[in-house]
């Protein structure tokens, strides 16, 4: 019979993972304290483990087409928990092929939400609700006629509901954006997330139904001290004015940006200067 080997110490087991993959097994061992990241996902996804909270997006213009707009976040329970930083699961959920699943139970909850708003306030409109999609779900055929069952199903009005498709996204799967904006069109609208954080290019939006672009964070906050940055902004947003494209800064953290960019002509900001995130139970 053989021996059984002693557990090799943290020195030793860093030194034959690679980066990823040690920090995607340390963050399970944070969250869940054994190394079973799709255990613990599901896990998480049939209890309702996960919370769903909104950012507002404030329209600086009067008279907007969406005068009241909010961007849905995935947090999980237990990240709280245990006192980590949000959203390190999503690098476990991508690294074993889940963030797709993920996507639809946001989806899911989330339309759920709207329609037992609109049952128990029948006079109100819903605020436009800005969901992220991710790479996984962008390619998957299915996911677009997911979103049309529940929308179906729910009786949420579709012209309350955006999805984000994050830029390098875009660009490394364009023809799955096109074919994904196309089957939801013209009900649900799409911003194009994080604009500028490969490239400043307006090349690769040839064919998609866009409606929003959001300035990539870092250039927004470098707008009031670095004038090639604040440059960009500018260019950013007369091209989309031209195009008919509305604009959304992110990560706006202070009152001298928020003003820098009302000068500037943006539509919408968003960011901790602007509201933190809360929960979506408890939107007025």
């Amino acid at each position: 019979m053989n021996a059984e080997k002693p557990a090799p110490d943290r020195d030793d087991r860093a030194s034959s993972e690679g980066g990823q993959a040690l920090y995607l097994r340390l963050m399970t061992e944070q969250l869940t304290g054994w190394n079973d990241p799709r255990a613990m996902l599901e896990g998480a996804l049939k209890e309702n483990q996960f919370l769903l909270l909104a950012q507002k997006i404030l329209a600086l213009k009067s008279g907007g087409a969406e005068p009241l707009c909010y961007e849905v976040l995935l947090r999980m329970k237990q990240e709280e928990d245990n006192l980590l930083p949000p959203g390190g699961f999503f690098d476990l959920a991508e690294s074993i092929g889940m963030m797709e699943e993920i996507d639809r139970w946001v989806v899911r909850t989330l339309l759920s939400w709207g329609a037992a708003r609109l049952k128990s306030h029948s006079a109100t409109q819903l605020p436009m609700m800005c969901v992220n999609v991710s790479g996984a779900a962008l390619t998957n055929s299915t996911f677009a006629g997911a979103v049309r069952e529940e929308l179906r199903k729910s009786g949420y009005p579709p012209r309350a509901l955006c999805f984000e498709l994050n830029e390098r996204d875009v660009i490394e799967h364009h023809d799955s954006a096109q074919e994904f904006i196309a089957a939801l069109k013209p009900g649900c609208r799409f911003t194009l997330d994080a604009f500028g954080s490969v490239k400043v290019s307006f090349s690769h939006l040839a064919g998609l139904a866009i409606d929003y672009i959001k300035i990539d964070g870092v250039i927004v906050q470098h707008v009031l001290r670095d004038p090639s940055e604040l440059a960009k902004a500018r260019a950013i947003n007369l091209t989309c004015q031209k195009l008919g494209v509305r604009t959304i800064a992110e990560f706006v953290e202070s009152r001298e940006t928020l003003d820098k960019l009302r000068e500037i002509g943006v539509d919408y900001v968003q960011g901790f200067g602007i509201a933190r995130p809360e929960p979506l139970a408890g939107l007025a």
